[in-house]
């Protein structure tokens, strides 16, 4: 449903759904100050580690943020993973989020919100691991849900990265 048809719908502005839409809330369910991160904090700080030109921060900021999703137990913090992110303009990164998110969703037993399925496969294979025995071991383990994007990193990659 477009913002504009929401906004008919609930006697609204589209301007004041799109804010609703797309803004994050600071404080945590107990009005704490957010201290984890949410896809859109996830998916900035990735973006900003790639335009730094440091893909290894960029990795370390993206599982951050997974990370930071599965240690989630309250309904209206997971919410926030639920607003959609800004595009991560390199697209290995952005498919990465998108697949990851709505992996740990499922687990959690989430609705996985649309932003996290709608993932296009990469046009050239990204192995990620960088010693020869670590990428041979990665095409052989990467889970499937990655691999049929053209990912390939095993469990423990995408926890220690």
């Amino acid at each position: 449903m477009s913002q504009r048809r929401i906004a008919q719908a609930m006697g609204r502005s589209q301007p004041e759904i799109h804010r609703l839409v797309t803004a994050s809330e600071l404080r945590d369910a107990h009005g704490e100050k957010r201290r984890w991160m949410t896809a859109r904090s996830s998916a900035e700080a990735t973006r900003e580690a790639l335009v730094a030109g440091d893909e290894s921060r960029a990795m370390r900021m993206l599982i951050q943020g997974i990370e930071h999703l599965r240690g989630l137990g309250e309904p209206e913090d997971i919410a926030e993973w639920s607003v959609e992110p800004r595009q991560i303009p390199d697209a290995r990164f952005d498919a990465l989020l998108r697949v990851l998110a709505a992996r740990a969703l499922r687990v959690m037993g989430e609705a996985v919100p649309e932003w996290a399925t709608d993932v296009r496969a990469l046009s050239e294979p990204w192995v990620i691991p960088q010693t020869t025995s670590q990428r041979a071991r990665a095409l052989e383990e990467t889970p499937s849900e990655l691999a049929e994007l053209g990912i390939y990193a095993t469990e423990a990659d995408l926890s220690t990265l």
